[in-house]
């Protein structure tokens, strides 16, 4: 806890993100993990995170300065967003980290906003990747986006595209931020295979679709698509639903289309709710075609495309933001 913190507990990198890295599952929290293990070994790093922590990753500090698991219920009172503030304040003046990374939204406007105020050291090298493409947000988010910006080191993407869709703009404003791509990785979990997992035996087409229960996620579609099969193959067709909730009104409305497929579907259909990384894994072994229906360009490439194809699942995907040079690393999603 930050009340804990000595002068000696200076970081390399401390990182500060918008949701529990325990409690909240999906592509940004897992992409994080992966960061502080790879960087844990060679660098002292921290993380400032909402909610509390019980696994900790090996050689990493945390600072849990609020007992909210998200960000986004934090901002909705006033009172907390000012003590998280004063919080991450806190924690960067005493661990005085010589780099900053944000990995979404709210932190990075948070810690920009202190940079601008000259509470965080203006010599701190503020890092912030950007998984959300340029053209999904409105004109009030690029607002404040290139408002923060002004304060930015180094913009990291996950897509060739993205970058360049954020290079035009900031060329066009003149802040000379450095760009880098790094493209999404499945993590070590996926770095093997089972090779004894064999999809050509089974008597049933398995679809999968999986992501957090967003409007850009467009589930209306994955409903649509998965009825549309049922009418078309019938009995030869199973469908696997893997959604993150956040929060209730998100699990409500999953429930409530897990219960039209089970009345369409019956035993044919299996929908999970926050599975776990593990449980991920073995989902993607037991789908034979993954289908990402988020609305067109609203998604970096998604870390669930990357982690399909290491399973050698065929996927299927709308427009979601990765094309022409866009390429994954990991080989054996290849």
């Amino acid at each position: 806890m930050v009340g804990n913190l000595t002068r000696s507990d200076n970081l390399d990198i401390l990182m500060v993100t918008d949701n529990n890295l325990e409690n909240i599952v999906g592509g940004a929290e897992e992409s994080l993990r992966i960061i502080c293990r790879g960087l844990g070994r060679e660098f002292k790093i921290g993380i400032i995170q909402p909610g509390p922590v019980s696994r900790k990753i090996a050689d990493v500090s945390y600072f849990c300065v609020t007992a909210d698991n998200r960000l986004k219920s934090v901002v909705k009172n006033p009172r907390a967003l000012i003590r998280f503030i004063l919080a991450v304040k806190e924690t960067i003046s005493v661990t005085t980290p010589r780099v900053v990374h944000t990995n979404l939204q709210i932190s990075f406007f948070i810690v920009a906003f202190l940079k601008k105020l000259g509470i965080i050291p203006k010599h701190t090298h503020l890092i912030h990747t950007e998984r959300g493409l340029y053209v999904k947000y409105n004109s009030l988010i690029r607002f404040v986006f290139f408002f923060c910006m002004t304060e930015l080191n180094t913009l990291v993407t996950t897509t060739e595209f993205n970058a360049r869709l954020w290079k035009e703009k900031l060329e066009k404003k003149k802040l000379p931020i450095s760009i880098t791509v790094i493209e999404n990785t499945a993590g070590e979990l996926f770095e093997s295979i089972d090779e004894g997992t064999d999809k050509s035996d089974r008597s049933q087409v398995v679809i999968g679709f999986a992501g957090r229960y967003a409007r850009w996620k467009n589930w209306p579609l994955a409903l649509d698509i998965s009825e549309r099969l049922n009418d078309v193959l019938g009995d030869t067709v199973m469908v696997k639903m893997a959604v993150g909730c956040l929060d209730e009104e998100s699990l409500m409305e999953t429930r409530a289309m897990f219960e039209r497929l089970k009345d369409s579907l019956g035993d044919r259909f299996d929908g999970r709710v926050n599975l776990s990384i593990e449980e991920m894994n073995q989902f993607y072994y037991d789908v034979d075609i993954f289908i990402l229906t988020s609305e067109p360009n609203t998604e970096s490439f998604g870390s669930t495309l990357v982690e399909a194809m290491s399973r050698k699942t065929v996927v299927l995907t709308t427009n979601s933001g990765g094309k022409e040079t866009d390429h994954v690393q990991n080989p054996t999603a290849l």
